[in-house]
C-alpha cells in the first residue's frame, strides 16, 4: 500500500489501526479521538485538533460546524457499531441457544471495544463528556445496547430471570464488558480477559459451569463463521 508523506516531525494520525486515515474528515475524527481521551474534551481546542490532524484550523470547519459536532460524530462512532451487533446476534438467536447467544454478544462487543482506535468507548464516560448537550443526543443508543442486552440475557437465563427481566439487568451486563475501556486503558487486557469477563456474565445470568463451557464453544464457532 502506498503511503502517504507525513508532515515533518509529525506523523498522521490513524482513524483504524494498521490505516491510514483517508480523508481530511477522517483524519479530524482521529486526531481529536486521540486528543480527547488523552486530555479531556474541555481541555482540547480545534487549534490542537487540526495540528493533530496535519491541517489548518479553518480546515475543520469545512468539514464540522464546532468542536460539538466533532465529538457527537465520536460518540455515534464509539456505539452505533456495537448497537448493529447486538441486534444482528439477538436476531440470530433462533439458531443459536441462547447463553451462547449472550457469550458471542460479550466476545464481539469487548472485540470491538478493544479495536477501537485511540480507545474512544472511553468517550461515555468522561465527566467533561457525560456534562455535553451533546451527549443527550447518543445517550440513547448506550440505552439501546444495555436494553438489547437484556433481551438476549432474558432468555438466557431462562426461568432464573423473572418475565419482563430482572431490573437492571442489562446495564449490569454492559457495565462488566465495559470494562476492559478501563482495562486497556491500563494496559491490564491479557489473553484470558474477555473470555473471562464472558463468562462471568453468564455466571451472572445463574448459567452452570458446564454450560457455560458449551456455550462458550458454540459462540466462538458462530463468530468465526461471520
Amino acid at each position: 500500500m502506498s503511503q502517504i508523506s507525513p508532515r515533518p516531525g509529525r506523523g498522521r494520525p490513524r482513524l483504524l489501526p494498521g490505516k491510514i486515515a483517508a480523508n481530511p474528515r477522517d483524519q479530524i475524527l482521529a486526531a481529536a479521538a486521540e486528543l480527547f481521551v488523552s486530555r479531556g474534551y474541555a481541555g482540547t481546542t480545534t487549534r490542537e485538533i487540526a495540528d493533530g490532524a496535519g491541517l489548518r484550523q479553518a480546515s475543520i470547519y469545512y468539514h464540522f460546524g464546532s468542536k460539538e459536532e466533532i465529538l457527537a460524530a465520536l460518540l455515534e462512532r464509539s456505539v452505533q457499531a456495537r448497537v448493529e451487533q447486538a441486534g444482528k446476534i439477538e436476531a440470530g438467536m433462533d439458531s443459536v441457544a441462547p447463553d451462547a447467544a449472550l457469550y458471542a454478544l460479550a466476545v464481539s462487543d469487548m472485540s470491538a471495544l478493544v479495536a477501537m482506535p485511540y480507545n474512544i468507548g472511553m468517550l461515555y464516560r468522561l465527566p467533561d463528556v457525560i456534562a455535553s448537550p451533546v451527549y443527550d443526543r447518543y445517550g440513547h443508543l448506550r440505552g439501546e445496547l444495555v436494553a438489547g442486552y437484556g433481551r438476549v440475557a432474558e432468555r438466557a437465563a431462562a426461568e432464573r430471570v423473572p418475565a419482563g427481566g430482572e431490573p437492571g439487568l442489562g446495564d449490569l451486563l454492559v457495565q462488566m464488558v465495559e470494562g476492559v475501556i478501563s482495562l486497556r486503558r491500563e494496559d491490564r487486557i491479557g489473553s484470558t480477559t474477555v473470555a473471562t469477563i464472558a463468562s462471568a456474565c453468564l455466571r451472572l445470568c445463574g448459567i452452570a459451569e458446564d454450560a457455560i463451557e458449551q456455550a462458550r464453544e458454540t459462540a466462538l464457532t458462530a463468530l468465526a463463521q461471520t
